[in-house]
């Protein structure tokens, strides 16, 4: 197996930055979803019942039982953790040294904590998978709902995609277009078959074109269920965890063609 470590770096990069927007976006959402007079308060879920500390974490583990003892109440505590989380996501980015195992720790319990109080609005697929995703950046880094569906029939008969389109939560323009044809349908259903199932056994082949060629198609399928629908950052959280697929040559065969490309670019406009 070739070297891993531009593969390792990219990986933790793309996981700081969808931390980040994570973090960013439900900071902004905060006083109408969780304070006290949004949707669905969060300090619903932190009723105090006569418990130890010890209980309480062992219930619902989260840091925002330490809010009280800040002088914080419960949004004011959730706003501080998200914008803590931001703030490091972003140093993450930007400074290489800081990719550490302990700053991935910290994120995943930062994200833990909010996700635990926030009900029915973080309980999607890309927030169990950047939880999950994320637990594993903390022991690779240097120091994920299966979709439902309407029965088991239609995927056997391969008409799952005929009501997939219609049932996704955030439908995009290009399902809406004139519909395809039925066994073009079908024929996607076996290809989600191939590169769901039979392909990601190619993820632990000594053979580098094998894990290649599983990279390539399962960001294939990435790209184009986010042309379909949106599932907010599940899919390039998806990516992002494939790119530990990659080796150093590969990427740098990426790094060699864009620099050959915008040396043409470059070059042609200056005529």
């Amino acid at each position: 197996m070739g070297e891993t470590r531009l593969a390792a770096h990219v990986f933790l990069w793309s996981l700081s930055a969808l931390y980040m927007f994570a973090f960013a976006s439900l900071y902004v959402q905060i006083p109408g979803l969780y304070g006290n007079d949004g949707i669905l308060p969060a300090r619903w879920m932190l009723r105090l019942v006569g418990k130890s500390m010890w209980e309480r974490l062992r219930d619902t583990p989260t840091l925002l039982w330490f809010g009280p003892q800040l002088g914080l109440d419960t949004q004011h505590c959730m706003e501080l953790l998200s914008l803590s989380g931001t703030i490091l996501s972003l140093a993450a980015m930007t400074v290489p040294a800081l990719r550490d195992c302990r700053l991935y720790f910290i994120l995943w319990v930062f994200y833990l904590s909010l996700y635990k109080v926030s009900q029915v609005f973080l309980y999607f697929q890309w927030d169990n998978l950047l939880l999950e995703v994320g637990f594993l950046a903390i022991l690779i880094a240097p120091m994920k709902m299966p979709w439902g569906n309407r029965s088991l029939s239609t995927w056997w008969g391969l008409t799952a995609l005929t009501y997939h389109y219609e049932t996704q939560c955030i439908p995009m323009p290009l399902p809406v277009c004139p519909p395809v044809a039925v066994w073009f349908q079908k024929l996607s259903v076996v290809a989600t078959f191939v590169i769901e199932i039979a392909v990601p056994f190619l993820f632990f082949s000594p053979i580098r074109r094998h894990r290649l060629f599983s990279f390539y198609t399962q960001v294939l399928l990435q790209v184009l269920i986010i042309l379909t629908g949106n599932y907010n950052f599940f899919n390039l959280l998806t990516i992002a965890l494939c790119c530990s697929l990659l080796d150093d040559e590969h990427i740098s065969l990426w790094l060699a063609d864009a620099h050959s490309t915008m040396r043409g670019v470059r070059t042609s406009s200056a005529f």
